[in-house]
């Protein structure tokens, strides 16, 4: 049996020289490269070996759930995360320490440095493992299959549930018990529950609006399970008669959905696809209302490489799994969104979201 957790860290040790280490500080990545689902864990990588730091609470929890072959360094009180750093940097004579600056503070630097003292040591902020991450091997492919079907049982089930009158929040509320019930561990992020005039709001999380007969209802949401992230949209009528208006609206942002995912293989950039969605709702008069990217990354965060928008240079490759979502949104009048998961695959793609997207 394939274990990917020493097949990614190794790719990761490969890429290494002997005078070179990998710092790893985020929770997800910790468990991308280990199987270790706690929190107040760090990795120390090198080329032949790698250390796993964490405290008292985790010991036990770390010999459980480690998947790879590592070697244990307890944080005490009279033994903090930094001087353990240090130590073993200095211990192994380490020049550069490579890792993600976006994911430390300037704290970290300026103690780091201090403990260092005279000993010469090289930061250098590195994207190796987000871009590496951004490329889904197939456990992680299988699990993303998994809660997002998952999470369309969610849609399939909230839309017996909306009636005239409820709240958004009440709405969201009842959705994320049934998902949770059927095994999600939390939400991805904030329900989105917009109906109205809310749906012009993007992000318009759940609110004491109530709805109304004849509005539109965006429902945006996902689940995160066995360390992976989940997103989908649909809009739901709560009237039988759809004004001509929504109808048109709804046909241009699906029209510009179906074009971005039909361009979508391995050798385009990620900026092509959002530029195919918004010339098919630009030519249609609505370029103004469609203001933001198309897509994102989806995986250990619900938000991660790559991203889908005008200024991302990112090549798609085989792997890939990210969202893609028109939308058009009116001030006064409401908005309307589609989304789709879709994997990139050798010679093209595949839709991933099953559920139809009618209003």
């Amino acid at each position: 049996m394939i274990n990917y957790f020493e097949r990614r860290l190794k790719r990761i040790r490969d890429s290494l020289t002997e005078k070179q280490v990998f710092f790893i500080s985020l929770p997800e990545e910790v468990f991308y490269l280990t199987g270790f689902t706690g929190d107040g864990a760090y990795l120390l990588i090198l080329n032949n070996a790698t250390y796993f730091i964490t405290d008292g609470r985790y010991i036990e929890q770390a010999k459980i759930e480690n998947k790879v072959a590592v070697s244990i360094e307890e944080i005490k009180p009279n033994r903090r995360l930094i001087q353990i750093l240090a130590t073993l940097l200095k211990d192994f004579n380490i020049e550069k320490l490579l890792l993600s600056k976006k994911d430390i503070t300037v704290d970290f630097f300026e103690k780091l440095q201090k403990e260092m003292g005279k000993t010469p040591l090289s930061i250098e902020d590195s994207d190796f493992i987000k871009k590496m991450r951004s490329v889904k091997d197939p456990l992680e492919i299988e699990i993303i299959r998994q809660n997002l079907l998952l999470t369309e049982l969610g849609y399939h089930y909230i839309l017996r549930i909306i009636e005239i009158g409820k709240k958004e929040f009440e709405i969201a509320t009842e959705l994320e018990y049934f998902l949770k019930k059927q095994g999600a561990k939390r939400m991805a992020f904030e329900t989105i529950v917009a109906s109205g005039f809310r749906g012009a709001l993007p992000h318009g999380s759940a609110s004491d609006k109530q709805i109304m007969d004849n509005e539109v209802i965006i429902l945006d949401f996902g689940v995160f399970k066995d360390g992976y992230a989940s997103d989908f949209t649909r809009c739901y009528y709560s009237g039988k008669i759809i004004d001509l208006k929504i109808k048109e609206i709804h046909k241009v942002v699906k029209e510009a959905l179906k074009e971005a995912e039909a361009f979508i293989k391995p050798g385009v950039f990620a900026r092509e696809v959002h530029e195919r969605a918004f010339s098919v709702i630009e030519k249609n008069g609505y370029g103004a209302y469609f203001n933001h990217s198309t897509g994102h990354g989806v995986g250990l965060q619900v938000h991660e490489l790559p991203a889908i928008s005008s200024s991302e240079d990112t090549i798609l490759e085989e792997g890939m799994v990210f969202t893609v979502e028109p939308g058009i949104y009116i001030p006064g009048m409401g908005g309307i969104r589609l989304e789709d998961m879709v994997l990139v695959k050798p010679h093209g793609y595949e839709v991933l979201t099953q559920s139809d997207y009618d209003l």
